[in-house]
């Protein structure tokens, strides 16, 4: 019998996992017969290849993070210093985020892939290379984390844009929905990983593995079969033109305006814990690399349950609505969080962080790229990264400048309070923007 590629054995293996488990969506085929959703989704030879690369590599990305950070509070003991590194490698969204959008809409998204991928293995190979040696320290962390940066800058509205070329348009819902699932939860379980490994090897092996799961993405690339993307016509517009015409399609849009608003507060008050939570592992909590590890792995748990619930309820409506009450979860742990000297509970809340963290970003991205013109897709998911990221490098910076003269716990317990705010407005847009959803998928 002839596969339908030629690939490792492990891709076979991958996508009869997912033919029964639980995630999937169940959708009729022409014969009749019942078949799940995520199969016949895997069914598709360059998702499978792709899938089977980005997610370990987009693991790798953010267990190299965590270590970063590790790194600096081993080496400078500051909440300020913590709060920069975050702020060095999400900054470059903001800046180099609309211009990837540009090109994802416009260029050969997987030949972009391509380019940003070679780029990622020399700047995480010199890492590894400088941390063997034993040449680092604060000041080149802060180059490489800015680096780093760069490259997620530049790829992440091209990763996001790739499933509506990956597929055929009859299974685009169920990939954006797993790819937004996979992005949010890489964004959890790598650090988890990365904590496990500092707390039986080094950072250096962090930095290793990285570089090695970028080069297995790369290969994956090129083992993709697709036609060219058509070329878009030059428009009189220019770069910044298209660029705004992008940000202007986001505002007039009825749906995406009040999402976008929710995303940048809730990003803004409650993603900067990630960003410190070295410094609550050992100054807070009194744990090693160990201790960071259970704590990062519980979030990862949390993520984890969560995208598998919203990728098994399988649709739109509704999800404005969970996104809110995800807003009001993140407030209340970290209130709880904050006030807490006992580790356990720490555990626990940090389980329901990973939740909240996990079905705001999913919901929202879910949302907005079943709603966004393909024209407008790589722009629209630039937006969505340099608010998403942006906001959290910002935040990053605020609170750790904070905790100079305050403390780490009361600038979060601040976010905390505040965010409250955030989750009425989102209560009060809920029913408006569900009903806008639900008109247009008629």
């Amino acid at each position: 019998m002839t596969r339908d590629f030629s690939c490792t054995e492990a891709y076979y293996h991958f996508r009869k996992i997912f033919a029964q488990n639980p995630l999937t969506v169940l959708s009729v085929t022409e014969e009749g017969k019942t078949q799940s959703g995520l199969a016949n989704l895997f069914s598709h030879r360059n998702f499978a290849i792709y899938a089977s690369g980005n997610f370990p590599s987009q693991c790798g990305v953010w267990a190299q993070r965590l270590a970063i950070g590790w790194l600096t509070w081993e080496l400078t003991e500051s909440g300020f210093w913590l709060g920069l590194m975050g702020f060095a490698d999400l900054i470059p969204v903001v800046l180099l985020s609309p211009f990837a959008g540009y090109l994802a809409d416009r260029y050969d998204r997987v030949l972009l892939a391509k380019i940003i991928q070679f780029a990622n293995i020399a700047v995480t190979g010199s890492l590894t290379v400088l941390a063997y040696v034993g040449f680092l320290n604060v000041h080149l962390l802060l180059l490489f984390a800015f680096l780093t940066g760069v490259d997620h800058a530049m790829f992440q509205p091209i990763r996001s844009s790739l499933a509506s070329v990956l597929v055929s348009k009859k299974y685009l819902a169920s990939a954006v929905a797993f790819n937004s699932f996979t992005w949010n939860s890489a964004r959890l379980v790598g650090p988890a990983l990365g904590a496990a490994i500092l707390k039986f090897a080094d950072a250096n092996l962090v930095f290793l593995i990285n570089t090695v799961l970028y080069v297995g993405f790369l290969v994956a690339l090129c083992f993709l079969n697709l036609p060219p993307m058509p070329k878009r016509p030059p428009t009189k517009h220019g770069v910044l033109g298209e660029i705004l015409d992008g940000y202007r399609y986001v505002i007039a849009h009825r749906i995406m305006g009040p999402l976008f608003l929710i995303l940048f507060g809730a990003s803004f008050l409650t993603r900067p814990l990630t960003e410190l939570l070295p410094g609550f592992a050992a100054g807070i909590f009194k744990q090693g690399p160990a201790g960071l590890a259970i704590l990062t792995a519980a979030m990862a748990v949390g993520a984890v349950l969560a995208g598998i619930w919203i990728t098994h309820r399988g649709k739109l409506e509704g999800l404005a609505g969970v996104a809110a009450y995800a807003v009001l979860l993140g407030a209340i742990v970290l209130v709880v969080f904050t006030n807490t000297s006992t580790f356990e509970i720490a555990v626990i809340c940090m389980v329901f962080f990973g939740i909240q963290y996990s079905l705001v970003g999913t919901c929202i991205q879910t949302i907005i790229q079943s709603v966004a013109e393909e024209s407008m897709r790589g722009r629209v998911l630039s937006l969505y990264g340099l608010i998403w990221i942006g906001s959290a490098a910002m935040g990053a910076l605020f609170m750790g400048a904070l905790s100079e003269w305050f403390g780490l716990a009361n600038p979060i317990m601040g976010g905390g309070f505040v965010c409250l705010g955030v989750w009425l407005f989102a209560l009060r847009v809920r029913r408006p923007v569900e009903a806008l959803i639900a008109k247009e998928q008629v």
